[in-house]
């Protein structure tokens, strides 16, 4: 019998990985997932009525994801508790301890949380540092089910704690559907650089035309990667970038490299070979006819893959009009493109307007969407989407759209303050229903952007200083087609094509070499790190002075609060296990 321990600790330990290994690279997993647990509320923090709902909606937050399960329990070895006299320090919120046998499969799992420090009972931002107890107990349920660490943005299971972690996004429902589902898609492949060599330590991240969500996975020491537990009757772009604290990786991925450029290679968008120019990312389309689909080789690219033409009107002031969509020319039902504004170090011209105590709008992105060609267009709905979050840029977004040369009143697009969680949406959508005749269906789409302020970045993007940019801007542009259900639900029309070319033909990054993944051994430990930055996040700390016996498998990861002053931790974000 081996035991894992997740908990809450000061360190910048991160995993862009979303199952939970052994040593030896065994998943951990139950073999029957349908889990009961006790719940215990005895706390002076809350009522018990409160702990209970809110540990309630905590597994209800998962049970909704897949079709592994957590249910409330009077008798059961799987146990939720307060503890005080916390024998891991007053800092430690919480704690995970999962039991498995060699094969990897968790026997009880019993998670602890921190009955010396006070939990807040409503979700939201608390700009002096408080943690609601709803964000700790949902990503600790996440470690419960053999889920590990994240780097997308939005995960439940990233590491580092954001008002809202309590609701699992997208990438969390992914990460549980692979382990325990198997009625969902997959997009795999290798990541590869010059030489044909692949990249070990790759984030790659499906970017759904649905919903604008991304789902995210780090490749091996051979390029591969595969993105499970997709949704079915989607497109999905590929976003590749390097991981964001390699030093903080497990031990498996402790040798990761991104010096495979004359530079560290920047995120980028798959495109297939000969179209890497242009600017439009390949949409891959996983459905029922299809669900697996194997893209072969996605190269790394040492640039952000755009348009040239578009980037020499950006850098010559003229701004011209991008023809985004010809449906004429290019029958397609979806045509995306990838953008971008200026940095503040930027040598193009006048790059006065990033400023960061500036209100002012960039120079405008225009893009013409001309679907004039389209055969029987009653019924049809055209649908703008706009997407950066994933890609962390630290710019808020404007859109307006135009058709046939007139504004359309409540369409378009800007970031939206979400009172909830008292956090900020910065990517958006809009619908417009097609008109019958088929001369007025031609769009303008206009794009402004202006730097997010620190306070609404800080809300923004957990690990802000890690994990988004002031200098890598990149947005994703989506035009789709849909159409009415005949229960009124709109459905996107896929193109349902076959893979055109993968990349392996137009490598990029010329001084990729090997990396093979370090190697540890099943009574292996890992050693604590000092934190660079304060806050709350996940490293490997020392059991208690009457913890497990050396026999046993010991993996720690913690979630402490830090000790910073209120006036750092207004704007700071914590980060979790």
């Amino acid at each position: 019998m081996f035991l894992a321990l997740f908990l809450f600790l000061i360190s910048d330990m991160a995993q862009a990985h979303q199952t939970s290994l052994t040593p030896s690279g065994k998943e951990l997993f139950w073999a029957t997932p349908q889990v009961p647990m006790v719940i215990g509320t005895s706390t002076s923090d809350l009522t018990a009525s409160q702990i209970q709902n809110i540990i309630l909606e905590s597994m209800g937050q998962w049970n909704q994801s897949s079709s592994a399960k957590i249910h409330s329990s009077t008798s059961s070895v799987n146990q939720i508790k307060f503890v005080e006299n916390y024998p891991y320090g007053s800092a430690v919120l919480g704690m995970t301890q999962l039991t498995y046998n060699s094969a990897g499969a968790i026997q009880s799992a019993v998670i602890t949380l921190n009955d010396d420090y006070t939990f807040r009972g409503a979700p939201g931002f608390y700009p002096t540092g408080q943690v609601y107890l709803g964000d700790v107990v949902t990503h600790e349920m996440g470690h419960l089910f053999g889920m590990s660490h994240s780097e997308v943005l939005d995960s439940s299971m990233f590491y580092s704690s954001f008002s809202g972690q309590s609701t699992v996004s997208y990438d969390d429902k992914t990460g549980i559907r692979k382990k325990y589902d198997s009625s969902y898609g997959t997009i795999s492949g290798y990541v590869k650089g010059g030489n044909n060599i692949g990249v070990l330590g790759a984030h790659v991240q499906a970017i759904s035309r649905r919903t604008g969500e991304a789902s995210g996975v780090i490749s091996d020491e051979t390029g591969h990667f595969s993105l499970e537990g997709l949704d079915l009757e989607d497109t999905y772009y590929l976003y590749i970038s390097p991981v964001k604290n390699s030093s903080s990786l497990p031990g498996y991925f402790s040798n990761v490299q991104d010096e495979f450029c004359p530079g560290k290679y920047a995120g980028s968008f798959y495109s297939a070979c000969g179209r890497d120019s242009d600017g439009r990312p390949y949409g891959i389309d996983v459905s029922y006819q299809q669900p697996f689909v194997d893209v072969g080789t996605v190269s790394i690219s040492c640039n952000l893959k755009t348009n040239l033409d578009y980037d020499r009107s950006k850098n010559d002031g003229s701004n011209v009009v991008v023809d985004l969509w010809d449906f004429v020319s290019d029958q397609s039902y979806e045509k995306s493109f990838v953008g971008w504004f200026r940095n503040k170090t930027s040598e193009w011209v006048n790059p006065s307007w990033f400023n960061d105590t500036s209100t002012k709008w960039s120079p405008t992105d225009k893009f013409l969407i001309d679907l004039t060609g389209l055969n029987n267009p009653s019924g049809k709905v055209l649908k703008v989407a706009l997407v950066s979050h994933p890609m962390g840029g630290q710019l808020e977004y404007e859109m307006e759209l135009f058709q046939y040369g007139t504004k359309l009143s409540g369409a378009g697009g800007k970031r939206e303050f979400q009172p909830l969680t008292e956090t900020h949406k910065i990517d958006f959508s809009s619908y417009i229903e097609l008109g019958h005749l088929n001369d007025v269906n031609l769009f303008e789409v206009r794009l402004q952007a202006k730097v997010l302020t620190s306070t609404v970045a800080a809300a923004t993007f957990p690990s802000l200083s890690l994990f988004s940019s002031e200098t890598h801007l990149p947005y994703l542009l989506i035009a789709s087609l849909w159409e009415k259900t005949p229960e009124g639900f709109l459905q996107p029309i896929l193109n349902n094509r076959q893979i055109l070319s993968d990349n392996s033909s137009c490598l990029d990054a010329p001084y990729t070499y090997a990396v093979n993944r370090a190697r540890s051994t099943e009574s292996s430990t890992q050693s604590t790190t000092q934190p660079t930055t304060p806050g709350t996040s996940c490293g490997t700390i020392d059991p208690p002075d009457d913890g497990p016996s050396g026999q046993l498998l010991l993996i720690m990861m913690g979630f402490l609060l830090a000790m910073i002053s209120s006036s750092l931790l207004k704007y700071s974000k914590k980060f979790l296990s």
